[in-house]
């Protein structure tokens, strides 16, 4: 309980009265409020089909990144952190996504959907991993099969002769990973087995035994004359190899792309599922789009917005521009990857990170106003509220140190 500004005893709740949910929160100094969050059990969704699109399309990478994160956590170059890699997975993959759905609206797409509330990853073109490693020659991977062959020499099919050809250390790796039917990413990586001695013969007998393996399920391992095979059979079509390897003490890695889908078709009524799919489009029990908490204060006022009802906020589009050889990653308060021309909520809080070109700083400016980039160990970051207009961002990864970087300093 607390005292009110009228001097009575206030009572704050917590749980669901009707179609409002009541928490406890605090103000800016610290004090309690009484939040309220307003439900809607039917109301039919005002968002555009665009924002539809934006939804469905959020939810099909957030399915896929479930499945993949054992993978997409550390695979790409020079992206520092499981969060900062799993934001550049969502970033790069969200916009091929939202240009295969445009340009194959009904049928030829190279993802799979996710329809309203359906869970499992779906198969899809997805960029897995990136960077300056370059996949062995002798390495070869037939997506249409989930088969990876690996050609040793004729004259030299030996654990010496396997490492030659792979150009692999102990230490250094391949992973085989694809998206199953059934939703679930598999995924095996392979490292040469440190214990057995580079003189010693491969043959049936004993090639299960030459790698060390690691993963979510048991690889197919046979030879054939000088060619080993290894497969998980159940990615065939949906599958990418990723090699690892040690550059001045980090690992690397080649760019994979997970096959080139299966030409996706969709029935004429689904082919852009929403939330959910229907003509009315009605929401079911959840949020009311576009709708902000309310607070109530001790003395019994609403703010946050001013009056007894929930705050509908405006969004505008918000243009990124980014200059340099570095990356950079933008999010919502919702920690969700903006990508360029998306609708943001005026005043709403939005992300900058960053990771500069090597040996170079970054900068930003939003509508020509410069973004606070703080620098922590290469990463820079920095945020900015949402003006209430289309804005532009601008960010620059590649700044010379002491460098002028031609932006406004506002």
């Amino acid at each position: 309980m607390a005292k009110s500004k009228s001097g009575g005893t206030r009572t704050f709740i917590r749980g669901r009265v009707g179609s409002d949910v009541y928490s406890i929160g605090r103000d800016a100094k610290g004090k309690k409020q009484q939040v309220v969050r307003s439900l809607a059990e039917s109301v039919a969704n005002p968002q555009t089909l665009a924002q539809m699109r934006g939804r469905m399309i959020m939810s099909t990478i957030a399915q896929a990144l479930a499945a993949l994160r054992p993978i997409c956590d550390h695979s790409f170059d020079n992206v520092v952190g499981a969060r900062a890699n799993l934001a550049e997975f969502t970033s790069r993959n969200y916009a091929l996504v939202k240009a295969d759905v445009a340009a194959h609206p009904a049928s030829g797409n190279k993802f799979g959907l996710n329809a309203y509330g359906e869970k499992g990853a779906k198969k899809g073109a997805y960029i897995i991993s990136d960077g300056k490693a370059t996949i062995p020659t002798a390495l070869l991977l037939t997506q249409s099969t989930g088969v990876i062959t690996i050609t040793l020499p004729s004259d030299n099919i030996t654990i010496g002769g396997l490492k030659s050809a792979l150009g692999l250390t102990d230490e250094e790796y391949f992973t085989l990973v694809g998206i199953a039917g059934a939703g679930s990413a598999q995924y095996e990586r392979f490292r040469i087995n440190s214990t057995m001695a580079d003189n010693t013969a491969i043959d049936s007998a004993n090639v299960a035994a030459v790698f060390a393996v690691e993963g979510n399920v048991t690889a197919v391992i046979s030879i054939a004359s000088n060619v080993i095979s290894l497969s998980l059979p159940t990615i065939a079509g949906c599958c990418a190899v990723i090699v690892s390897k040690k550059s001045g003490g980090q690992f690397i890695h080649n760019k994979a792309v997970l096959g080139d889908g299966d030409g996706f078709t969709y029935a004429a009524d689904s082919a852009l599922p929403t939330y959910p799919v229907g003509a009315q489009n009605y929401l079911n029990g959840g949020d009311i789009f576009g709708m902000t908490e309310r607070y109530v204060d001790e003395g019994g006022t609403s703010g946050g917005g001013g009056g007894d009802e929930p705050v509908t906020p405006s969004d505008y589009a918000l243009t990124i521009t980014s200059n340099g050889a570095g990356t950079a990653v933008v999010k919502n308060a919702s920690n969700q990857a903006i990508t360029s021309g998306d609708d943001v909520t005026a005043g709403s809080v939005v992300s900058v990170t960053v990771t500069p070109e090597a040996n170079k700083n970054a900068s930003a400016t939003i509508n020509g106003t410069t973004v606070a980039l703080v620098n922590n160990d290469g990463t820079w970051s920095g945020s900015f509220n949402m003006p209430a207009q289309a804005s532009n961002l601008v960010i620059n990864t590649s700044v010379e140190p002491g460098e002028d970087d031609g932006f406004d300093k506002d």
